[in-house]
């Protein structure tokens, strides 16, 4: 006897096709999860630098939460392009592309890397001219 259901769904897509687009869609979920987790990372680590006091910020201590956030920074870039690259043309209703999530964190990061930047010079201005009063 023949299974009604079947029938009346029609011809479907067959299981390997779906077994690829369901896995395909997990991995992509998976992925925005794993870009927000970043985000996060991100945006927390920029905040800790605004409110380190400005005797705690010498080369050393820029240097190295400069070099933390390019890690985070460069991660986040990569998995974005994967993502972009990947599902940009299968998935562009996803949520990921959507949020703009990248926008939002690459508009910090620059606001950031200005902010470090002008720290660090402002750093080097006084470690300068101190050393002129020495001589």
């Amino acid at each position: 006897m023949p299974n009604v259901a079947a029938l009346k769904l029609g011809p479907g897509l067959p299981m390997e096709i779906l077994d690829y687009s369901l896995n395909s869609l997990m991995l992509l979920d998976h992925l925005a999860q794993q870009q927000q987790i970043s985000a996060s990372f991100i945006l927390h680590a920029i905040t800790n630098y605004k409110k380190s006091p400005f005797e705690r910020k010498t080369l050393d201590f820029i240097d190295k939460k400069w070099q933390g956030l390019q890690l985070l920074w460069h991660e986040f870039r990569r998995r974005d392009r994967q993502i972009r690259r990947d599902y940009k043309h299968t998935e562009p209703q996803h949520g990921y592309f959507q949020q703009e999530l990248y926008a939002l964190v690459h508009e910090k990061f620059m606001a950031a890397r200005g902010r470090i930047s002008r720290d660090k010079r402002n750093l080097l201005k006084c470690t300068v001219s101190q050393a002129e009063r020495v001589y």
